[in-house]
Order: C-alpha cells, then sequence, then structure tokens
C-alpha cells in the first residue's frame, strides 16, 4: 500500500480546470518531485493534498485512509507537513518559540493548566523544550535559539522553516519551491539537507522547485504536469529526455 495514493484528483475553479484527473502515488521514505512551467498547477495539487482545497472530483488517501473529508490541521495531525513558497514564519518570535507552535495541536494540557502552571504542564513544556533544542542541533541552529526569526538570513529562515515541519513529526514532507530566492552555495546545502532530512528520519519527501539542478541532482522519480494534467513520469534521466516534457517546457516539439 502506498503512503499517499491520488486517484483521478480533479478541481476546477468556475470554467478553468486547474488539475485534471491526476493519478500518482507516493512510497514511505520516497524523494519525489513535481515539476511543470508556471501555472502547471503544482501548488494546487500541495493544497489538494494538505485540505487547503477540497477536490471536485477523486480521491486522496493517506496510509490507506480518505483525507479529503479532513481540515488542514487534522491532516498535519496524520501526518503530512509543508513548507510554502513565500516563507511563513513569525519573525517577531525567537527560532525557537517559531517551532514550539508546531507542538500545539499536541498538548495534553489544558488552559487551566497552563494559566496555573501545574505539574504536568511544567513537564511538558520541558520535554518540548528538550525536543526543540535536539532538532536545532541537528541542523546547526541551536546557537540561534534565541534570535528572531526576521534577524536569520535567508537560508537560515528557509532551513527554520523545515525545523518546524519536522517537529510536527510527519510521515510525509512537502517542499514549495524550497530552493527560491537562494544562491548557488545555499542550494548545494539544500540539497544536503533533504537528502540528510529523508535518511534520517525515514519520510517520504516530495518537492515542487523550479531550479532543474536542485530537482534532477537529488529526486528519484519526477511527475511532470502541464495545464494541470500528468504528461510524464519517471527518474530524472527519464524525464529530461521525454519529448512532451521538452516541449512543455520550450513551446515547441524536440526534434
Amino acid at each position: 500500500m502506498s503512503l499517499l495514493a491520488l486517484n483521478n484528483v480533479t478541481i476546477r475553479f468556475g470554467g478553468l480546470t486547474a488539475v485534471g484527473n491526476l493519478t500518482e502515488t507516493f512510497e514511505q521514505g520516497s524523494l519525489s518531485g513535481i515539476i511543470g512551467p508556471n501555472g502547471a498547477g503544482k501548488t494546487t495539487v500541495f493544497n489538494l493534498i494538505t485540505g487547503v482545497y477540497d477536490p471536485t472530483e477523486g480521491g486522496i488517501t493517506f496510509g490507506g485512509r480518505d483525507i479529503v473529508p479532513l481540515k488542514p490541521y487534522q491532516i498535519a495531525n496524520v501526518g503530512i507537513a509543508r513548507t510554502f513558497q513565500n516563507i511563513r514564519l513569525f519573525g517577531g518570535m525567537t527560532v525557537s518559540d517559531n517551532i514550539r507552535v508546531a507542538f500545539n495541536n499536541n498538548a495534553k494540557s489544558g488552559l487551566f493548566a497552563s494559566v496555573m502552571q501545574l505539574f504536568n504542564y511544567q513537564r511538558e513544556e520541558e520535554n518540548y523544550h528538550k525536543q526543540i533544542d535536539h532538532l536545532l542541533d541537528m541542523f546547526g541552529m541551536l546557537d540561534k535559539r534565541n534570535e528572531m526569526a526576521k534577524n536569520l538570513n535567508y537560508g537560515d529562515q528557509r532551513r527554520l522553516e523545515i525545523v518546524r515541519a519536522l517537529a510536527c513529526k510527519p510521515k510525509l514532507l512537502l517542499l514549495d519551491e524550497p530552493a527560491a530566492g537562494m544562491n548557488p552555495t545555499e542550494k548545494q546545502e539544500l540539497m544536503k539537507l533533504i537528502r540528510y532530512i529523508r535518511d534520517t528520519f525515514n519520510i517520504a519527501i516530495i518537492l515542487i522547485e523550479h531550479d532543474m539542478k536542485v530537482v534532477m541532482g537529488i529526486c528519484e522519480r519526477i511527475t511532470v504536469i502541464d495545464y494541470g494534467h500528468k504528461i510524464a513520469v519517471g527518474t530524472p534521466e527519464e524525464v529530461k529526455s521525454n519529448p512532451k516534457v521538452i516541449e512543455a517546457y520550450l513551446g515547441e516539439p524536440a526534434h
């Protein structure tokens, strides 16, 4: 059984079909990419998986469970986390507090306990801070735990957003344009980081990315969509030489 399965997924906005009859599966521990020209429907696919949009037709299962009826926070709780093309950190909060937000859905202590600073609440908070420090240490950011997120350089902000997503303990991590705005050195570091995350946490990763060097350099399997429809799927080498892919990107048939 696949970890994530999209079965003939379609979504229409008025008369526009943004994604049409998309069928695709992703396995546990896989490292996959979704590519396509601007406006192809890539981020819409992520929004469908995470419950931002409900499909007009078709189904989506995660671990065999139908997740279409679930709200975004419920989908996060079953094990799907994501980052966004535009960084969405709380700039006026510390690095540590940005990650702490990720634990809120799983907090066991109620409002009364937190107000009264009861023992269970204090113990839960101590446990969260240990987990936060452990994650920051793994990603070389422990010395930045008390810095304001807005004061981090761009690469560290991207890194923090990924760390915050991992704090949700996902089985599937969706990365939307993680290399956007990065210089070549930062992109190389990002590629190492993504491989490290997959291998260390044994989770599936799907990334949307325009930088073909990043996609071709780390993804084991790539799905190509154009105008909301899948036109190719395969290894980087297979995708690179596919005439439909070349036509979609260059606007003319490959000769």
